[in-house]
């Protein structure tokens, strides 16, 4: 009998749930140009309006990015032998499932 590593559950998903977080990506950025159209031309205008659709258009991509790059380094880690295929596996998953709730609230929360 194998026995099964408990850790690595789900983690044969990570693929498949990344392709869902660059779609969460692609909706929370929709979503956000109908936030920008609301705030700059259907309110009246004031100058926080543009502030807060640029501070949103600048921390929008943020949490992505700091995923990718993390993720990046972990696989030029295990590139060099100084980190395991299972390490790498379990990380990989976990980088996407946060990254994709992080996502899902900004969906929820409607930027």
């Amino acid at each position: 009998m194998e026995s099964k590593d408990c850790a690595l559950v789900g983690t044969e998903k990570a693929s498949s749930l990344w392709g869902v977080v660059y779609l969460f990506v692609f909706l929370a950025f929709f979503n956000f140009v109908f936030y920008a159209w609301d705030k700059i031309h259907v309110q009246p205008f004031k100058w926080r309006n543009p502030i807060q659709v640029g501070f949103i258009f600048i921390l929008l991509p943020f949490p992505l990015l700091i995923g990718l790059a993390f993720r990046r380094t972990l696989k030029n880690e295990l590139g060099k032998d100084l980190l395991s295929e299972r390490t790498y596996q379990i990380c990989d998953y976990w980088i996407a499932l946060l990254l994709f709730t992080v996502y899902v609230v900004l969906e929820i929360y409607n930027c």
